[in-house]
């Protein structure tokens, strides 16, 4: 199993994990607020795996075509030195000197041209379909239970707000 797969099993067992105390709560707030929960938990669930999705397509495409270069570094000194600070020997640098580094530096960086370069780039990981389908299906469940008089909407923002909480506590949890 890749380490990829492996993220998005333990992503998803740890969402399983959640919904199962959101249901548990939702049982005593009566059936309209579990529904609402449920339908915003799993819109927004597919969202971000349609996200997820669309942004490894991206990548894989991106290095396939060497726009991304695949570096051959060991994994410590990634971690040690990751902005390649002490690669150079330590010398004097005068202000002229400092000056015509950031000056190269924020060429390369670029202005607006780069940046809607970069748009242009993402852009097909950003309206990817799966993802407009996702979001699509958020929308309408939403009118859906409002249109049949069942939505409770603190169930609803609950349901919606598990799923990137727990991404973002996964993210952390894997930071640190």
């Amino acid at each position: 199993m890749t380490t990829g797969m492996r993220s998005i099993s333990r992503f998803l067992y740890w969402m399983a994990v959640i919904d199962l105390f959101v249901v548990a709560i939702a049982l005593r707030q009566g059936m309209h607020w579990l529904i609402s929960s449920q339908i915003a938990f799993f819109s927004s669930l597919l969202a971000t795996l349609a996200s997820f999705y669309a942004y490894k397509r991206m990548v894989d495409k991106k290095v396939a075509t060497g726009d991304i270069p695949l570096q051959e570094h060991e994994a410590l000194d990634k971690i040690d030195d990751r902005f390649e600070l002490f690669d150079q020997d330590e010398e004097e640098i005068s202000a002229e000197d400092l000056k015509s580094v950031i000056r190269r530096e924020r060429k390369k960086i670029g202005g607006i041209k780069s940046g809607m370069q970069n748009l242009a780039k993402t852009i097909s990981a950003a309206i990817s379909p799966l993802r407009i389908a996702a979001y699509l299906i958020l929308i309408l469940g939403f009118l859906y239970l409002n249109r049949h008089e069942m939505l409770e909407i603190w169930g609803y923002v609950t349901g919606l707000t598990i799923v990137p909480l727990t991404a973002l506590i996964a993210g952390f949890a894997r930071a640190g």
